[in-house]
């Protein structure tokens, strides 16, 4: 069982790595402008869950998580260099709406503020 400093510190470079990665070798077209916002490490370093955000709608969110699920293997081979580690993790790819619920947030206590939130229900 890996301590929380380590879990943290390889999340970090695993994070980097896929990062350099996507931007420099994966040449899916359908890939878009991914910014890797988190990994998640398990406990036992086995499995990164790599979050991310793409630049555009979510026709744009649905090919970037097809490049990635296609992409899965070349990405763990390209990470063996990279990651000074005995085994690689399997990696799981999540998009990241942590963005968009905090806009979504902030449009609400807005309109709440400004008294139009009180005519709205959801």
């Amino acid at each position: 069982m890996a301590d929380s400093r380590r879990i943290k510190k390889y999340a970090d470079s695993i994070k980097r790595a896929v990062s350099e990665i996507l931007e420099f070798k994966v040449t899916d077209p359908r890939k878009g402008f991914i910014t890797v916002t988190k990994v998640k490490m398990s406990p036992d370093l086995r499995l990164a869950s790599v979050y991310y955000t793409v630049l555009g709608g979510d026709e744009q969110k649905i090919k970037t998580a097809q490049a990635l699920k296609n992409s899965k293997a070349f990405i763990k081979n390209e990470l063996k260099p990279a990651v000074a580690s005995r085994w690689l993790p399997d990696l799981r790819f999540f998009y990241d709406d942590t963005l968009e619920n905090a806009q979504r947030i902030e449009m609400l206590l807005k309109k709440i503020e400004n008294g139009s939130g009180s005519d709205e229900q959801n």
